[in-house]
């Protein structure tokens, strides 16, 4: 019986530790991203972007969120953070930036993605004047991640 009672009272104690109630995801993300996972602060820009997750669309915190993505070398990030200097999303428009955030993704991503990325690359630089490539190609060469 004493067996029983005891078999019991640890089922009890184990249930009770895995029904505790998780955090919501964002609540997880937030912190993951601020301890500098470069794949969680893409996830919190891309949801703070679209407003999903529960999260209000920010456009200012998800520049930021995929800034500091990019700055690690995320080529995920750095091709969000293109697309938002491109067409002037929660940033002033800037083609230079956006080309050079293009050319950093592309010369990090690989497959499909890589293909995706190096036709938005060549689509902008069609827009651009040979100064204004000239300077995206010089900031992208002189660019180094921060760890």
């Amino acid at each position: 019986m004493r067996l029983i009672l005891v078999s019991l009272a640890l089922a009890a104690m184990a249930f009770s530790q895995e029904a505790a109630p998780q955090k919501p995801l964002r609540e997880r993300l937030l912190e993951r991203a601020e301890k500098g996972e470069a794949e969680a602060q893409y996830d919190l820009a891309k949801n703070l972007e679209t407003g999903r997750i529960g999260l209000k669309k920010d456009m200012v915190q998800a520049e930021h969120w995929y800034r500091m993505a990019a700055e690690q070398g995320d080529p995920f990030a750095q091709a969000g953070l293109a697309i938002l200097y491109q067409f002037g999303k929660g940033v002033k428009a800037d083609m230079v930036e956006a080309c050079m955030w293009y050319t950093l993704a592309s010369k990090g991503s690989k497959g499909g993605d890589h293909e995706s990325i190096a036709d938005m690359l060549d689509d902008i630089t069609k827009l651009m004047t040979p100064q204004q490539l000239a300077e995206a190609r010089k900031r992208a060469s002189e660019w180094k991640p921060k760890k």
